[in-house]
């Protein structure tokens, strides 16, 4: 079982119990979004509270700046130690937009996937009805030419046989002529491929439903970029219902029938099967996902230059304003209208996410929030000693130390009555330097109220 398959499982779960409330797979996506939503708050809550956290952080960081001037080790090491000291995690602001990415990535096997996901149909048999699907459409789309189709391949068999063919000959009948690898080399692969049960499925559908080849053919109805992905025949099994009044449907198993018919997969009466196109209404949902993700971010931008005035945009921030925007509007036109419809939807929570945090968690708010954190974990680390951060800081630092004096020991001055200078042995240098760290060992062990053991 591949990675997006096991993380659709919990959403899927989720999306049915949606679709059972609300019975339209348009109104669960909705539901689903807010419910997601409303799982993710406490992390944007949290990324707002590092962002302001990181601002107030600023004079300090430029303090730092000045200080070390071009020593950018020192200067990133002085900055972690001063996020540590303050429990800020930098990493923290891009923690919602990870989360909202696995979301849809993790969204997109359900919407490509509402029979496995949300229907009682059993597996094997949505399985088996994707993969005659998929293997229909190949068949017709190799033998569909200005003078060819099943069609006339049923024609020539019955008309060159000297007595009446049941439906079974003619499906054997069709079969021995798709088989010819020089003729219909992908027919032949396809059925090269199946058993003869499945074999025997596949050609009497074309033989008891006629006209069955051009249905399928119809980019109406079906599309080659669905059909080569790993979920589209299911999405498009739908077709089966909603195209052709239903004529075709019994080429599939009983139960995925009853589903297609059960679950009512649109939005705003428009399928969400359907990749979008211009040749119809679908063209939109793209459009509207990328001008509601453009309103989100720029409201965001706008109420940080608010509580920021001094922040200026920098390349970077450009980027992520029309990046996401971006993105959304190629995801609406490579993928069925339903994951346009969603992004859609969660650009819209996103825009009253961003005035919620801004008007219930204004600056001011925040700053309260942070100034408590920081205080709590002053307390914090005076009873539980420096976080690991600060400890693997001392640690470079000493090894550093132990590093530069095994590779290059220095001369020392030890003043003498008489003024006279001495130069240490490697030894002797070496204990003052260890009595120089246990030193600051105590130290930091007094400033943090830590025990302190000397070595």
């Amino acid at each position: 079982m591949g990675l997006m398959k096991i993380l659709a499982i919990p959403f899927g779960y989720l999306m049915k119990g949606c679709y059972i409330l609300v019975k339209n797979y348009g109104i669960a996506l909705l539901l689903f979004t807010l419910i997601t939503r409303l799982i993710t708050l406490p992390l944007n809550i949290k990324q707002q509270k590092s962002t302001t956290s990181m601002t107030m952080l600023q004079p300090e960081i430029e303090k730092i700046k000045k200080k070390y001037g071009k020593n950018q080790d020192k200067v990133n090491e002085e900055t972690m130690k001063l996020y540590a000291e303050n429990n800020i995690k930098p990493t923290m602001g891009c923690l919602p937009m990870i989360i909202s990415l696995v979301i849809l990535y993790a969204l997109i096997p359900v919407v490509y996937g509402p029979l496995t996901y949300i229907s009682d149909a059993d597996d094997d048999n949505i399985s088996a009805d994707s993969t005659l699907l998929a293997n229909l459409y190949t068949i017709s789309t190799e033998v569909d030419t200005d003078d060819r189709s099943i069609e006339t391949l049923l024609e020539e068999i019955v008309s060159d046989s000297s007595e009446e063919l049941s439906d079974e000959e003619k499906a054997q009948a069709l079969g021995e002529v798709l088989s010819d690898s020089e003729s219909y080399s992908e027919s032949a692969e396809v059925l090269e491929g199946l058993t003869d049960a499945e074999a025997d499925r596949l050609l009497l559908a074309f033989v008891q439903y006629d006209g069955l080849d051009s249905f399928v053919t119809d980019s109406d109805n079906f599309t080659q970029n669905l059909m080569s992905s790993s979920y589209g025949p299911e999405v498009l099994l739908f077709n089966f219902e909603t195209k052709a009044d239903g004529k075709y449907l019994g080429v599939l198993n009983d139960d995925v029938q009853q589903a297609i018919k059960e679950i009512d997969y649109s939005a705003f009466g428009l399928s969400l099967g359907k990749i979008p196109s211009k040749s119809d209404a679908t063209v939109v949902i793209p459009f509207i996902s990328f001008v509601l993700q453009l309103a989100s971010m720029i409201i965001s931008q706008i109420f940080s230059r608010r509580n920021n005035p001094d922040v200026k945009m920098n390349m970077s921030m450009m980027v992520m304003l029309f990046a996401m925007p971006l993105f959304s509007l190629y995801i609406g036109f490579r993928f069925p209208c339903a994951l346009g419809i969603y992004w859609s939807y969660s650009s819209m929570f996103s825009v009253f996410q961003v005035i919620f945090l801004n008007i219930f968690y204004s600056p001011a708010k925040i700053r309260e929030l942070v100034e408590k954190d920081i205080a709590k974990n002053k307390e914090k680390r005076k009873k539980k000693g420096p976080s690991m951060m600060e400890m693997a800081l001392e640690v470079r630092n000493e090894q550093a130390a132990n590093k530069k004096i095994e590779e290059k020991p220095q001369e020392d001055e030890d003043e003498e009555e008489d003024g006279e200078e001495k130069k240490l042995t490697k030894v002797q240098l070496k204990e003052l330097n260890r009595q120089k760290l246990n030193e600051a060992r105590k130290r930091y062990a007094e400033k943090y109220g830590d025990e302190y053991k000397e070595d």
